[in-house]
């Protein structure tokens, strides 16, 4: 069990339009910049031993969103008096040293927090945390995601300050944690995280085998014409449509061929052409797919390049 807890909570603005040109350039895409910080730490028996709040100076949007300030009555007024996130991103870390375990309901804060340190340049130092809502969920019954009002209800916590306010809201989720049962939440939550990663590895291994884009082509006299078609040889980001640096073509069989692309941006591909024959019009058509780079199809690739490569059809290099 951890030593002590932290319950965050965050108040952001959203950009009023996301293709701003102040928007563009930046690190990672923002979609809130954080405005509020609230914190509530409770020790190892979730008992209370302190609060803490800042209002934060914005760096990036200068515009409050009309909801944002409808929700949360703070104003750009309001928000300049406070520190810039840097520093209160210096002092709310300084409230986790190791052994603490980060609570927060729901998990757009973290996801939030992670962004802005991402846009400010300055290090992630989110180690373990978790989801309240998820651990409510489980020892509560309820399905989908329980609003934190709602949870309060369920558990006859009055709400006697206002809500959407950073600091409030973590109160709040500190005294719904005193409810719950931690440590078996804590145990079910860490066994619900290890099967959500292995449902997303078996999902990217699934979306490994099926390509990611493809192209045909028709009506080549000659099986080497195939290649040379750009559209059919010559590969592009499935990402960013940018030619691919491609190697050659090698036979796999009597019908198919493999390559390797790159894309600066987004990695390694694999490509495969597979060549079919029309015997009525003796031509000769191809379909070519572009894959995920996997660890087995690049032994494919790898194996197939270090046999004596396919006399014809063989393409130069792409660049």
């Amino acid at each position: 069990m951890p030593e002590r807890y932290l319950v965050l909570d965050l108040e952001w603005n959203q950009p009023m339009d996301p293709k701003a040109p102040q928007l563009q350039g930046l690190r990672t895409t923002l979609s809130g910049e954080i405005i509020q910080i609230g914190a509530v730490a409770l020790n190892e028996n979730a008992k209370i031993t302190g609060t803490y709040t800042w209002l934060v100076r914005p760096t990036f949007l200068w515009q409050m969103h009309y909801h944002v300030r409808s929700l949360t009555g703070l104003t750009i007024q309001k928000v300049k008096k406070g520190i810039l996130f840097p520093q209160a991103n210096q002092q709310l870390s300084a409230l986790c040293p190791p052994g603490t375990l980060l609570l927060t309901w729901g998990p757009d804060d973290v996801h939030i927090l992670r962004q802005n340190l991402l846009l400010h340049g300055l290090e992630d130092w989110v180690g373990e945390w978790c989801d309240l809502q998820q651990v409510y969920a489980k020892q509560m019954g309820a399905k989908g995601q329980t609003s934190l009002q709602t949870a309060m209800e369920a558990l006859h916590i009055q709400a006697d300050r206002p809500a959407h306010d950073a600091l409030n809201d973590a109160w709040f989720t500190a005294l719904v944690v005193q409810k719950l049962d931690l440590k078996l939440g804590l145990e079910q939550y860490r066994d619900y995280v290890r099967q959500q990663q292995e449902k997303k590895r078996a999902q990217a291994k699934r979306r490994q085998r099926y390509p990611l884009s493809g192209e045909s082509g028709v009506g080549y006299a000659h099986r080497g014409d195939a290649f040379q078609d750009p559209h059919l040889g010559r590969m592009r980001c499935p990402n960013c449509k940018h030619p691919l640096k491609q190697t050659s073509w090698f036979k796999l069989d009597k019908r198919r061929f493999i390559a390797l692309g790159v894309c600066p941006k987004h990695g390694r591909f694999i490509g495969q052409i597979r060549l079919i024959r029309s015997q009525q019009e003796e031509k000769w058509r191809g379909k070519r797919s572009i894959y995920v780079a996997s660890p087995e199809k690049l032994a494919q690739f790898e194996a197939v390049r270090q046999k004596k490569s396919a006399r014809q059809p063989r393409v130069k290099k792409g660049g």
